[in-house]
């Protein structure tokens, strides 16, 4: 079939399918797409709202991990002041006056009192009206059977602490309450400071206290009722050391954990029914088996009073196996969240953990109601019902009119598009017949017309192309006629070579040559590389190959032979250009002895079968074709052992390189012929090039390889 015909046909299905798609839609589609609609609305609604409960989550455990560490270096810093003042010369603050708890409740006119800005605690005060506080001054507080009059020396340190606490707190902190330090002896300071307390009031009684005489040592502690104002608080403390290290009292900061809920903001869909708790995992030796507390409950206040510990709910969820999973999931550290009711609706709940309070653990709980999440969704879902109902009968009309443009187009379209195509197809053909001369008359100037001019302008370059590879395919052929094809036979050793081009023609060659020289008839071996690739260095190969046959029976030594050659081709190497060669000569009687010569050539690397070790033999001239006077020196000394053999290569050889850029080489190559050592010359040669290609792997040869292997037989 034309491909005409197949382009009438296309525009046709293309114009008719959407017109059959549209009339198979019916209502039921569209209900589907609605109720789809609203499922993925709302399951993309709870993951968002789940995403945002861990995000807030996770920023309000971090504030909270932070407050924490602040609060620890608060009560240290605290404890170390109070340890500072109280060893203080007596003398040192002998002017001060100290403020005690009833000159709050009855204050002078130099106590100047506020109410605001004020610890949350003293504004919302439960058991009376709003407690006014001093930022300038800290209360000292005598409990039961201390003396005032022994304990004023004290009192004057205790009240110095004022200076420490303005400097190291904002009155608008919202989490921080009282911060106190306590003595042994019954005085204590409390900043900022206020009256209040009960007359029976003493710090050594409450736990905190009691528990740092026993294991010094900062800790956080459960919560409890403060004595001033009834407010439910935690706190942190240390203990105060006297100059010989033992505790006279404890430092303590109250911290009102209610506050902190402020910090959270829930987006509005959200916030509707949703619940926030501070929930704390309190084990052994206060509760065995562990407890998870409510600490503190967004807009719940819990009843008590100052005297006693309050009574804390148990965290506790509608389903009694979703709550056992999370109180579970809290004593063993994890966060986590799972969906399940919460009074009677279904909700989302998260949890996770803060701070770093020994013997409990801290968790801030979560939990949103699912219908707050996705209420978005049935409306998004209608929404987009009707909008997908008025596109579609838009859709039906916009089907109708393109049925019928296409219709008529199609054929007027086809017959355009289609003409250019034959006319290349054509040209194409007669190209492939060999007619060099073809041509697309194409005159449009679309991408057809692109691709016709694209086409004639390939023709005249195909035609230059294929003339060059003719060529280099001849050059070639004529290179390779000019290596050995097999090697000498030569009384007492075994020979081979190869060379691998890495492109048609190259620079590298090998060669055997019949030599006669001042010791008479001898076997040469000669291995040459000249510098580049391609064309040129493969005809100064040639030139180089016949001035070494046209001087070797002129009776000249290894040396002589390499400065005849030399001078000679000086005039024919352009600049830049040089061959490195290296001439071994056998002795024709087989007795291993060696002569040779080096243009500027990697040494040979021999290899001695008796000692098993790889020396080699070379010269320092120059490689020919640089300067026509040099005179090339010849050397001998070196006698083949049985079984020893001489490896004669060019650069290519070690320079072969794997994909990474790794070289391969003369260690590799002279640890290759000491396995093998064994083999015949033409086995080493085999291998090696095998070796060479494993090496290699998929990266390209990129320079010329030429290997020649002497072996010197046994016997």
């Amino acid at each position: 079939m034309s491909i005409r015909r197949k382009l009438v046909l296309l525009l046709g299905f293309v114009a008719v399918l959407p017109a059959l798609l549209t009339i198979v839609l019916d209502v039921d589609v569209i209900r589907s797409l609605s109720r789809d609609l609203t499922t993925r609305s709302a399951g993309i609604l709870a993951e968002q709202a789940q995403q945002t409960m861990h995000r807030i989550a996770s920023e309000y455990a971090d504030v909270l991990d932070r407050e924490s560490r602040h609060v620890r270096l608060l009560v240290r810093l605290q404890a170390a002041a109070a340890a500072r003042a109280l060893a203080a010369p007596p003398a040192s603050h002998a002017d001060v006056t100290p403020y005690f708890d009833d000159d709050f409740d009855q204050p002078a006119g130099d106590l100047a009192l506020v109410s605001s800005p004020a610890p949350r605690a003293a504004r919302e005060r439960r058991n009376g009206p709003p407690l006014a506080v001093s930022w300038e001054h800290a209360a000292l507080h005598l409990g039961p059977g201390a003396d005032r009059t022994a304990l004023m020396p004290q009192a004057r340190a205790l009240a110095t602490l004022a200076d420490f606490f303005r400097l190291v707190r904002e009155p608008q902190d919202p989490l921080l309450g009282w911060q106190y330090v306590a003595l042994d002896n019954g005085l204590s300071a409390t900043y900022p400071g206020h009256g209040g307390n009960p007359p029976d009031f003493d710090p050594r009684t409450r736990p905190w206290f009691e528990d740092q005489l026993r294991r010094p040592g900062f800790r956080w502690y459960r919560p409890h009722h403060d004595a001033s104002t009834g407010a439910l608080l935690i706190n942190a403390a240390a203990p105060v050391y006297d100059a010989a290290g033992a505790v006279v009292g404890v430092a303590g900061i109250d911290v009102d954990l209610s506050s902190t809920f402020a910090l959270l903001e829930l987006p509005p869909r959200l916030r509707a029914g949703s619940t926030v708790m501070a929930v704390a995992v309190v084990g052994a030796p206060v509760f065995d088996p562990p407890r998870a507390i409510v600490l503190a409950r967004q807009s719940t206040t819990v009843d008590g009073d100052w005297q006693t510990l309050p009574r804390l709910a148990d965290f506790a969820l509608d389903d009694a196996a979703a709550t056992a999973a999370i109180r579970t999931a809290m004593i063993a550290g994890a966060d986590g969240d799972l969906r399940t009711a919460v009074r009677g609706e279904d909700s989302f709940v998260l949890y996770r953990r803060f701070g770093d309070a020994p013997g409990y653990a801290s968790y801030v709980v979560m939990s949103v109601p699912v219908a707050s999440a996705t209420a978005e969704a049935g409306a998004a879902a209608a929404h987009a019902a009707a909008t997908t109902r008025k596109h579609l009968r838009g859709l039906l009309v916009l089907v109708l009119a393109v049925t019928v443009l296409a219709a008529l187009l199609a054929f007027a379209l086809a017959h355009h598009l289609t003409r250019p195509i034959g006319e290349l197809l054509a040209a194409t053909e007669r190209l492939a017949r060999g007619d060099f001369g073809a041509r697309a008359q194409i005159a449009s100037r679309d991408e057809i017309g692109t691709l016709g001019r694209a086409f004639n302008d390939m023709v005249p370059r195909l035609k230059d192309h294929a003339r060059t590879e003719e060529a280099l395919a001849l050059a070639h052929e004529i290179q390779q006629q000019l290596l050995p094809t097999t090697p000498p036979a030569i009384p007492g050793y075994d020979v081979a070579g190869v060379t691998l081009y890495s492109e048609q023609t190259g620079g590298d060659f090998f060669d055997y040559l019949d030599l006669e020289t001042p010791c008479g008839h001898g076997r040469a071996v000669v291995v040459a590389d000249v510098s580049g690739h391609g064309v040129g260095p493969g005809l100064l190969m040639a030139t180089t190959r016949a001035l070494l046959h046209g001087a070797r029976d002129r009776g000249l030594a290894p040396g002589a032979l390499l400065g005849r050659v030399n001078r000679d081709l000086v005039d024919d190497v352009s600049r830049g250009h040089f061959v490195t060669l290296f001439l071994l000569v056998l002795d024709a009687g087989g007795a291993g002895a060696l002569q040779w010569a080096s243009a500027g050539h990697d040494p040979a690397m021999v290899w001695d079968a008796r000692t098993r070790a790889m020396t080699a033999i070379g010269a320092d001239d120059i490689p020919l074709g640089i300067d026509a006077g040099w005179d090339y020196a010849s050397h001998d000394g070196h006698r083949l052992g049985p079984g020893d053999i001489v490896v004669l290569g060019t650069d290519g050889v070690w320079d072969t390189r794997r994909a990474d850029g790794e070289r391969y080489g003369k260690a590799r190559l002279e640890a290759y012929i000491a396995a093998h050592a064994e083999a015949s010359a033409a086995a080493l040669c085999r291998g090696l090039e095998g070796e060479l290609a494993a090496f290699r792997g998929r990266a390209k040869q990129v320079d010329d390889i030429t290997l020649v292997v002497v072996k010197r037989e046994a016997g």
